[in-house]
């Protein structure tokens, strides 16, 4: 796939943790607190010096943090962290993606300091905003996005369009100009058809419109626990296509708040252990006999990119029932049809 010393990219999650409670999020069951097989964990600064050793950082031109479970700001040490690898490198790029709705003005103005890149996702306005990122108030992430520009920060405001901020989506493209934010992102996660749950697993509210396949919840909640996703059902509608992988063009890796190395965040879903009854169920069981050492707080983070070629094998496979990874035809096959599709 490519050498250690051709890594130029790092995705790293710091925090498996997170103050949000997003409907679609993988983290949570509809926005109903239930962990489906991952680690609640941050990785530590010191975690952080054992795996990534001054030598690497030195190669590396980009450091993005953002996980597929949690957010920084939930990661007490998110600054010592970024200070570890910008003391080893002045080059080095450091963007975060957050949902921004923690921490005080102290937190984003050192985050400025650094001249750290961050990604607010910000999904509406007063009214729209918590619709989906719940248990995140939007006073309160403006507040923090003002304080992290005012300071000098390089911000983008991301917004995931669904139906309900449609009609928003100028006016707060307005806003992010004027407020300071250097980009507005339109992003389109495929996440708008779901119900939404609270703490106490009654229903709120619908994201989109009302799916055919929703029940109630206390079936929904069962099927999940006790059923599984079959191989079919992954592969239904899917097409093999010719394999454009984007972290091979990037020379990324992916490392998660365990530890875990993987090539990318789509791979990288706890493949051992995540996603009983919903798409990771078959989806990961298709490659997580693969995984060889890939803790690279146990093992060097060389050594833990040792599998990574027996997933570059399956690329030339023809079917999926033969070995072809859905997950990678899905998101990097005809050329990188996974534009806008990352865990956030």
């Amino acid at each position: 796939m490519y050498a250690f010393d051709q890594i130029r990219h790092v995705h790293l999650e710091i925090s498996s943790r997170c103050n949000a409670n997003c409907p679609l999020c993988p983290r949570s069951f509809f926005g109903y607190p239930y962990n489906n097989g991952y680690t609640e964990r941050d990785l530590t600064l010191e975690d952080a010096q054992r795996i990534f050793q001054p030598k690497f950082i030195q190669q590396l031109d980009e450091l993005y943090i953002n996980g597929n479970f949690g957010d920084a700001v939930m990661n007490t040490e998110t600054i010592d962290i970024i200070e570890y690898f910008q003391s080893h490198s002045s080059r080095i790029h450091v963007g975060i993606s957050t949902n921004g709705g923690a921490r005080g003005a102290d937190f984003w103005q050192r985050l400025a300091e650094l001249d750290v890149c961050v990604f607010f996702c910000i999904d509406g306005l007063e009214d729209t905003h918590s619709l989906y990122r719940q248990n995140t108030v939007y006073s309160t992430v403006i507040r923090n996005a003002r304080a992290f520009i005012d300071a000098g920060g390089h911000a983008t405001w991301r917004m995931i369009d669904f139906d309900h901020n449609r009609h928003q989506q100028q006016t707060a493209r307005e806003l992010s100009e004027s407020m300071g934010f250097k980009r507005f992102q339109l992003m389109d996660y495929g996440r708008n058809v779901g119900p939404v749950f609270d703490r106490k697993g009654k229903l709120t509210h619908f994201i989109g419109q009302q799916p055919e396949w929703y029940s109630s919840f206390d079936d929904m909640l069962n099927r999940r626990i006790n059923g599984s996703t079959t191989f079919e059902e992954i592969t239904q509608g899917q097409t093999p296509q010719p394999i454009a992988c984007e972290v091979e063009k990037k020379k990324s890796i992916y490392v998660s708040s365990t530890g875990d190395v993987y090539p990318c965040c789509y791979l990288g879903f706890e493949p051992k252990t995540f996603g009983r009854g919903a798409w990771h169920d078959a989806a990961n069981a298709q490659f997580s006999h693969m995984i060889g050492f890939n803790n690279a707080i146990e093992h060097s983070l060389e050594a833990c990119m040792a599998w990574f070629e027996e997933i570059e094998k399956t690329w030339s496979i023809p079917e999926f029932d033969q070995g072809r990874l859905v997950i990678c035809n899905r998101q990097c096959g005809n050329c990188g049809s996974s534009s806008g599709k990352s865990a956030v």
